[in-house]
């Protein structure tokens, strides 16, 4: 059995509220778990069930949401989707490293710019392996 490409679209527009909803769960939990009230937990599941239902609903009907939810529609959407992820990746790499820098000046814990700037590099210099070992 094939999949038409409206049928794998849905398939994958319901992937995406599912994995929205496992991430949900989890966070809520992590959250009682941490001694957070409930109601304040139920508070950031509602957000990102907001989310997840505007994705889900609009998903098959926009092409920006389509590429927001990681599904570019053609080419082009694609290479704007491919943009706007360097651009995210780029100014959290600015940040991280300001962060860094800023928590060092003023004599501040900065494990958590450093976590992240490691985080960064790591994810970029390992996607340039990957892919150069892939052409």
């Amino acid at each position: 059995m094939t999949l038409t490409h409206t049928g794998a679209r849905r398939r994958r527009a319901l992937a995406t509220a599912l994995a929205g909803l496992l991430i949900g769960v989890a966070l809520i939990a992590t959250e009682v778990w941490q001694g957070a009230p409930v109601t304040r937990a139920m508070g950031g599941l509602a957000i990102l069930l907001a989310f997840v239902a505007v994705l889900l609903v609009f998903q098959m009907r926009s092409e920006t949401i389509s590429t927001l939810a990681g599904d570019p529609v053609d080419e082009r959407w694609k290479i704007i989707n491919d943009r706007a992820l360097v651009g995210a990746a780029n100014i959290s790499a600015v940040v991280a490293l300001a962060g860094f820098g800023v928590c060092e000046l003023m004599g501040r814990d900065n494990w958590q710019f450093a976590v992240m700037a490691i985080v960064i590099s790591l994810s970029y210099v390992g996607g340039v392996i990957w892919h150069r070992g892939r052409m």
